[in-house]
């Protein structure tokens, strides 16, 4: 297919919650004109450079969505916020079908809600993470739960009907009650589609850090399945149906730019650590904001990896991305792409994921089981890692 999704990162955010492993770096209230203007020109330069640098990949592609991540991109002023997005108009031909913004709920209002759908956005992304005070305190969030519930009021005010909200579970001293609250409260409000994610204690991180040390408890990891179960449950009984294994929607505001990811179509990634795959080439941007901007003043694109995905690689990515999503991956449609089946190219793999009933088959497609749900890290893992046969890997 020849349409394109875009993803801008925004790194900036008021403070830097304790838990957080992204690209990010803390500004305090307000980001400053100054800072605005110089990040936009970087993307501005960035945005030249690809398209001529990938003048041929790009040839004929119409952008589809686009995507502005952070950090906090709601810190921008709308000013800078349009600016962005009349840059990739310019270069990028194309009407998307879905332009979302990351939204902290405790940074906004009804005027600049109003004003970011003046700029085309049509879907939020909100970072709520906890609906009770305790537990947003444990995450070292900024704002407390009136104001996310607030935040949530002023994006409904605003007529931003596509709305999707995060939520953390396995927080440490977080009860189940206030837990399956929150997301009976979401329903309430009839928003239209949830993100759900088990609290990770990534290394480097403070909250990393404690934990190793042994002064942050950490919730065990059948508390956290059965946690997620629950969450799962409940989301759907609402009528807001898991289609990811972090993801619940209403029928029809499933995330477009995020399915991008997980059927492996291409998306051109912007800003500090933005990553991309495009005609099959896997690049990333680097961390550090001041690596990126010194490469982009040299006239250079700042490519901290790049590779051309070989065979193999395309069919461990297909499967292990494909699975994410709970109605699985089509055997005739990866047989069309790859001349296989997928259970003949990583034939050992398959005999031990279907053996231990992480694996099922139903209606011609290959799916994660119940049990394969509560155990998906293992499940990908295993197919990242996995080795072709010589038949299949002379095919392909």
């Amino acid at each position: 297919m020849r349409d394109l999704g875009i993803y801008v990162h925004l790194p900036f955010c008021p403070h830097v919650c304790p838990y957080c492993d992204f690209a990010v770096e803390a500004v305090g209230p307000s980001l400053g004109d100054a800072a605005e203007r110089s990040y936009v020109e970087a993307l501005s330069r960035e945005l030249e450079l690809l398209v001529l640098r990938f003048q041929e990949q790009l040839e004929g592609r119409r952008l589809e969505t686009l995507y502005l991540g952070g950090g906090t991109p709601s810190l921008l002023s709308p000013s800078a916020l349009e600016r962005i997005v009349d840059l990739i108009r310019e270069r990028i031909p194309g009407d998307p079908s879905e332009v979302t913004l990351e939204v902290n709920p405790g940074r906004s209002d009804t005027r600049a809600a109003r004003q970011w759908r003046g700029l085309g956005i049509d879907r939020l992304s909100v970072g709520l993470q906890a609906l009770d005070d305790a537990a947003l305190r444990r995450l070292g969030r900024a704002h407390r739960a009136e104001e996310g519930r607030q935040g949530l009021a002023r994006c409904l005010d605003a007529g931003f009907e596509n709305l999707s909200v995060d939520l953390i579970y396995g927080i440490p001293d977080q009860t189940e009650t206030q837990l399956l609250a929150a997301v009976e409260e979401l329903l309430d409000l009839g928003i239209p589609h949830v993100s759900t994610y088990a609290l990770t204690l990534e290394p480097g991180t403070p909250f990393g850090r404690a934990a190793a040390a042994g002064r942050l408890s950490v919730v065990s990891e059948g508390v956290v399945r059965r946690l997620g179960r629950r969450v799962r449950a409940q989301l759907a009984a609402g009528g807001v149906l898991p289609y990811e294994i972090s993801s619940a929607a209403r029928p029809g505001f499933e995330a477009r730019h995020n399915s991008r990811y997980w059927q492996r179509r291409c998306v051109l990634g912007l800003g500090v650590s933005a990553a991309s795959l495009l005609s099959e080439r896997r690049f990333q941007n680097p961390r550090r904001r001041s690596a990126w901007e010194s490469a982009l003043e040299r006239g250079q694109l700042p490519l901290e990896d790049y590779e051309l995905l070989d065979p193999v690689e395309q069919q461990r990515e297909t499967l292990a991305l494909g699975l994410r999503q709970l109605r699985g991956i089509s055997r005739s449609a990866y047989a069309r792409r790859f001349g296989c089946l997928p259970e003949d190219s990583f034939p050992t793999e398959f005999a031990e994921l279907f053996e231990f009933e992480l694996l099922e088959q139903a209606w011609g497609r290959i799916r994660l089981s119940d049990r394969g749900v509560q155990l998906a890290d293992e499940v990908f893992g295993r197919l990242m890692l996995a080795q072709p046969s010589s038949t299949t890997d002379d095919r392909a």
